[in-house]
């Protein structure tokens, strides 16, 4: 069909061996980074300003107490104002909980055994700010936290990742219900399911292409109709709902993020004239 277009990978991580973790403190000057996408863990915490960030399709305007929490490949653009000023902490799963393995797609199984993921999870139904009472604690983790990396000593890195679960765990306690009615009626991936998920990378990667669930049942090995069973059980949609869920994603993420045509967009998507 025509050419793939996505939002660009771009890495403000250190590189270094082994899990990634970073935290900055900064009176940020005034501008936009460009749009991108990265394959670790972001927060970002205003502990002042007002600029509007880009998050996935959605546009917040942030304030005193905002944080954010950006999944990882999750297309965003982060603004900054003349006052603003902004804790950037990244982390990859492997650093937040050392027994599992580092991955960029968050589901259910995953997430009964890593709940304060859920702030991910959910960042785009949840509008997450802090009383003032959360934001004196929160920028007391962080500090912590910068001053452990900064002057590293023995068991600096055991500190840091304790005050990163319990940053991650506060947020996770002041907004447990509107979660826990999100994870009931909307869990990730549908459920963790194994053949769910392969089918929808399966979605992710053919979009420019004309898809049919008997070519996504035959790339999970099943059939047609078990396979229909299994995405209206763990997902509450069709096979048909859920590619047209994903291509509309993708469209409003390009249309939003890059310069593209709409004609290249639709071809990008799947959807020709």
């Amino acid at each position: 069909m025509g050419q793939s277009y996505a939002v660009p990978i771009n890495s403000y991580a250190d590189e270094v061996p082994g899990a990634r973790f970073g935290i900055r403190s900064e009176l940020v000057a005034s501008g936009n980074r460009l749009p991108h996408r990265h394959d670790y863990f972001e927060i970002l915490f205003f502990v002042s300003g007002g600029s509007s960030q880009r998050i996935s399709i959605r546009e917040y305007l942030s304030r005193r107490g905002s944080i954010f929490f950006i999944s990882p490949m999750t297309a965003h653009q982060v603004r900054f104002g003349p006052s603003d000023r902004c804790f950037i902490i990244y982390f990859d799963l492997a650093f937040l909980r050392p027994d599992l393995v580092s991955c960029t797609e968050i589901d259910s199984e995953l997430l009964a055994r890593v709940p304060e993921l859920a702030l991910f999870v959910y960042q785009q139904d949840i509008d997450f700010i802090l009383s003032e009472n959360d934001i004196t604690l929160l920028k007391g983790l962080c500090d912590r936290m910068l001053g452990e990396r900064e002057s590293p000593l023995l068991c600096s890195e055991e500190i840091i990742r304790s005050n990163l679960v319990i940053l991650l765990s506060e947020v996770t306690h002041r907004y447990d219900r509107q979660i826990r009615a999100l994870m009931r009626n909307r869990p990730p991936n549908g459920g963790g399911e194994r053949r769910v998920k392969g089918v929808m990378k399966f979605i992710a990667d053919n979009l420019a292409t004309k898809m049919l669930l008997t070519d996504a049942a035959q790339q999970v090995a099943v059939s047609p109709n078990y396979l229909a069973s299994v995405l209206k059980r763990e997902t509450g949609k069709t096979f048909v709902e859920l590619v047209t869920e994903k291509r509309i994603d993708r469209a409003c993420e390009l249309l939003r993020y890059t310069a593209v045509r709409v004609s290249q967009v639709a071809d990008a998507v799947g959807y020709w004239r």
